[in-house]
């Protein structure tokens, strides 16, 4: 990619910007299906791997080629995790243009906010926070019995 081409082309503005179990697309269409959209992991021991994640962006307000960057940052601590680069040439700045990538193996080393950043030609456009957590401990339930329906026939009165 060329340098020059990269610096005149204008900052894409981010319109949306998702974080999911795994986006798929539909070849005939490019519609794209984000499946399982969250904010929260909960994990069980640490490190901990993430086998599939989807991240999905939608940019607007773009012209020319870019090259896309995306980070991931433990947000507490300022740590890179990891990072992936697209290039992408972007027709029409009139245009909604999606975008999506799916990650494996993610490993996050402890519980915290994590951060996904987006750069397109070195330029921060934004970022998807979502935190990382040990499950709460289960609580005894002291002397309270909780009833569970079986089914929807009324009880004899």
């Amino acid at each position: 990619m060329d340098t020059e081409s990269t610096q005149t082309a204008p900052t894409p503005v981010l319109s949306a910007f998702m974080v999911c179990d795994n986006v798929i697309e539909d070849k005939l269409t490019n519609k794209k299906s984000l499946i399982g959209v969250f904010t929260d992991i909960r994990a069980i021991t640490f490190p901990y791997v993430h086998y599939c994640l989807g991240i999905y962006v939608c940019l607007t307000d773009a012209e020319g080629e870019y090259e896309l960057n995306l980070r991931l940052v433990h947000a507490d601590s300022g740590i890179k995790i990891g990072e992936a680069g697209l290039m992408v040439m972007i027709a029409d700045r009139l245009s909604m243009s999606d975008f999506a990538i799916n990650l494996s193996h993610l490993v996050f080393p402890e519980p915290g906010r994590y951060e996904f950043q987006l750069y397109a030609n070195r330029q921060f456009l934004g970022l998807k926070a979502f935190r990382l957590s040990a499950p709460p401990p289960a609580r005894a339930a002291r002397g309270v019995v909780r009833a569970t329906p079986t089914s929807s026939t009324p009880a004899p009165g």
